[in-house]
């Protein structure tokens, strides 16, 4: 492989380069069976990165992901993802800085951060990146001072009825009501707009909202016409399931039917999605040591055991912090610890996880029935790649969790293979080609 295809670890990371006939699942049986380690422990699969890549270029093939950073920015995922030639939604200076610094072009950015701090806009157009949304009529203002140049997108709110973080209360504007005056007010500053996004929220249960928020957005795009714009861009954000149970073809056929009916024709405009937990939710898997253990009994009977307590070495003040906000919406089923093949035939007990901090609210889950376990070894919890890491904080002074990149060397080699390739649609083919050892 190339230095530039080289994917790069953190200090905490490691890299496992695994041979085709084996698989992570494996290594995963290996690690259960080793002594635990002090620090929590993270397994990244970078094959699963890119099968949902090649799953989203079959289900959404008018739609170009820009990958958001914020949802996980492990530096091996955000390259191979660049290898891949995904776009990137950036928040920040730094995430812009993370990827321009991993040889993406500036072109491939959507500054997908409504209201930015003046430096931020410097920065973005010293640095050519030019696409960026907005919702109010002051960030225009702004806009027209620092980066009168740039191609705006105006945010929309369209929030799903069923989601599991609402984003619209924060970001987007009525459609109907502000987005053609905030249309009419950047005409008359002069300044470039250039379509429309929105985001339907975070993990959105509701595929047909996609389907309802296209057709506002083509409201928007007439309404451009009449003002003397000519809308290039559609943004439909983010919200797609990544759990490795969670599918996404019922949002792409109502986004694909939106697209059909509203955009017939999509002849000079792009479509782009900014998917975060869709592409990493299921790569990741956490294996947290137990560091102690405390058994509760009946006090009329000491032999019968009402609960068992383990106290480990992540907590939801650590990569486990994204299911705060699940526990917020009821959906404890995610907290849960994956019982194991060789835990299957214990005795089950009401339990309690706890963090390892001293704060009482860091509780990983309650009350549910789950096998006996022992001081020293791992519980292991799936469907940790969204949010985990960049959720993580080192409160209470508890280290945030080593990694260990696994991928397997047909993945590697075809990664090579892409490195320099634009992104286009025959990468579909060229990768699956190369992936499945079959003549390009």
């Amino acid at each position: 492989m190339s230095t530039a295809t080289k994917l790069p670890s953190g200090d905490r990371s490691s890299f496992n380069l695994l041979d085709d006939h084996e698989s992570v699942e494996a290594v995963l049986e290996q690690v259960l069976t080793a002594p635990a380690d002090e620090n929590p422990f993270h397994l990244l699969d970078l094959d699963d990165v890119v099968r949902k890549h090649l799953n989203w270029l079959r289900e959404l093939p008018r739609v170009k992901p820009f990958y958001a950073v914020k949802c996980n920015d492990d530096e091996s995922i955000v390259k191979t993802l660049a290898l891949l030639g995904t776009g990137f939604d950036c928040a920040s200076k730094d995430e812009i800085s993370q990827v321009l610094g991993l040889g993406v072009g500036a072109d491939r950015i959507i500054y997908a951060h409504p209201v930015k701090a003046k430096e931020s806009l410097v920065f973005a157009r010293n640095n050519g990146v030019g696409k960026m949304t907005f919702d109010n009529e002051c960030e225009l203002e702004k806009v027209a001072k620092y980066y009168p140049e740039a191609e705006l997108v105006l945010r929309i709110r369209h929030d799903s009825d069923k989601v599991l973080i609402s984003l619209g209360k924060k970001f987007g504007c009525d459609a109907r009501v502000d987005g053609p005056e905030l249309i009419r007010k950047a005409k008359k500053l002069g300044l470039n707009v250039i379509g429309v996004s929105f985001h339907v929220g975070c993990g959105s249960l509701d595929a047909d909202c996609f389907y309802n928020a296209i057709k506002s957005a083509k409201f928007l795009f007439e309404f451009a016409d009449t003002v003397g714009y000519r809308f290039s861009l559609l943004d439909i954000g983010g919200g797609f399931p990544g759990d490795v149970d969670k599918p996404i073809g019922e949002f792409a056929t109502a986004i694909n039917r939106a697209l059909d009916e509203f955009f017939p024709n999509l002849d000079g405009i792009q479509v782009i999605a900014e998917p975060g937990r869709y592409y990493v939710g299921s790569a990741v898997r956490l294996l947290a040591t137990i560091n102690g253990k405390k058994i509760i009994r009946d006090p009329a009977d000491s032999s019968r055991i009402l609960q068992v307590m383990y106290y480990i070495n992540d907590g939801v003040f650590g990569t486990l912090f994204d299911w705060v906000s699940l526990r917020a919406i009821n959906d404890l089923s995610r907290a849960i610890p994956i019982i194991t093949k060789q835990k299957r035939d214990r005795i089950q007990f009401k339990t309690t996880v706890w963090g390892p901090t001293c704060d009482s609210t860091d509780i990983v889950c309650e009350d549910v029935e789950f096998p006996e376990h022992d001081i020293g070894e791992y519980l292991l919890f799936e469907n940790i790649g969204a949010y985990g890491i960049t959720f993580a904080t080192n409160f209470n002074g508890f280290p945030k969790p080593t990694i260990q990149i696994n991928v397997k060397k047909q993945t590697w080699n075809a990664l090579a293979a892409l490195d320099g390739i634009k992104w286009q649609d025959k990468t579909f083919n060229f990768l699956q080609s190369k992936l499945q050892n079959k003549p390009e």
